[in-house]
Formats: C-alpha cells, sequence, structure tokens
C-alpha cells in the first residue's frame, strides 16, 4: 500500500478513529490533537513500506498507542473504573464489534442534520452553545438566565430527541432496503 492509499483510507476512516480517540480521552481538543499524531504516525509507516492488514484495526492499534503514552507522558491519567489497558480493551471491543462503515456514518450524519432541523430554534440554540461553541452548563445557563439543572434537562431531552429520530430514519431506512 502506497502513502497516498494510507493517507485516504486515514481520511476515510477519520471520524471513526476520532470517536474512539475520544472515548479514550473524553476531550475533545486532546482527541482532535492525537488525532494528528496519529495521522502523522500513518504517513511515517507508510513511507517505512509498512503495509497494514486490515487498517481500521491496525490505525486503532497506533490511536490506541499515542493515548497511552500521552497519559504516561503527562501523567494526567483520568480516573476510569478499569486500569487503562483495561478500559482500552473495552473501547477496542466495542469499536470492533460495531463498527459502522463510512457510509453508514455519512448517512447517520445526513439524518442527525435532518433531525437538528426539526428541532426548535430555541433548543438549537442549546445544542449549538453546548457541541458547536462548547460552552459549560454554567455558561449557557448564565446566557440563558436558567439554572444549570434547567440547561442539562434542555440538553438531555434534545438528545434523546435526536436519538430517536435517528433511530426512526435509520429503521426506516433499513426496511426500505
Amino acid at each position: 500500500m502506497e502513502s497516498s492509499d494510507l493517507a485516504r483510507q486515514f481520511v476515510r476512516h477519520r471520524d471513526m478513529l476520532y470517536g474512539y480517540v475520544f472515548a479514550l480521552t473524553r476531550d475533545h481538543g486532546l482527541a482532535e490533537d492525537l488525532l494528528q499524531d496519529v495521522g502523522v504516525s500513518i504517513l511515517t509507516e507508510a513511507a517505512r513500506g509498512t503495509v497494514p492488514g486490515e487498517f481500521v484495526k491496525w490505525a486503532r492499534g497506533l490511536a490506541r498507542h499515542r493515548v497511552a503514552d500521552y497519559f504516561r507522558r503527562v501523567e494526567t491519567r483520568r480516573r476510569h473504573e478499569l486500569p487503562f489497558e483495561e478500559f482500552a480493551d473495552a473501547v477496542d471491543l466495542a469499536f470492533g464489534e460495531h463498527a459502522p462503515s463510512p457510509e453508514d456514518d455519512q448517512e447517520r450524519l445526513q439524518f442527525l442534520r435532518e433531525c437538528l432541523g426539526a428541532l426548535t430554534a430555541r433548543v438549537r440554540s442549546i445544542i449549538d452553545l453546548k457541541y458547536r461553541d462548547r460552552r459549560s452548563i454554567e455558561e449557557i445557563a448564565a446566557s440563558l438566565s436558567w439554572t444549570a439543572g434547567s440547561v442539562k434537562v434542555a440538553l438531555s431531552r434534545a438528545r434523546r430527541t435526536l436519538a430517536d429520530c435517528v433511530g426512526r430514519r435509520l429503521r426506516r431506512e433499513e426496511a426500505a432496503r
């Protein structure tokens, strides 16, 4: 596999790899930084002539090592109920068993966009503040003159509404196939 082929594979599976790194770190900024390191590692391995048997599994392994190296280097391990290696094994298992294809990801993303469009303007603005602008619950509450608890409830309801909407569309699409 040429380095350009590995680069294309990385781009194709970027969202899944980001989700995997985020599942291990629970920090969007850190996940993005580490994902860039994974991309560099993939290109470095390609330059060395590495030919992975199964790209996704291989790339997840690289990502796992980058996350573990980060936690060792900065000594800021998050407190998980499981030690990091066992926690990472559990995340690997989940991603391995339920790995949607990039096409499935695109379909879900399209359904999510459509479902977001069906929400009220107020609910969309709360979602934007939380996920696009990355504002804290307290910041959102202050900007809306709400309590933090009210914001949490509104976000919880919005997430449930979106999950139900996307789920219905996926089931409808699957039934139509």
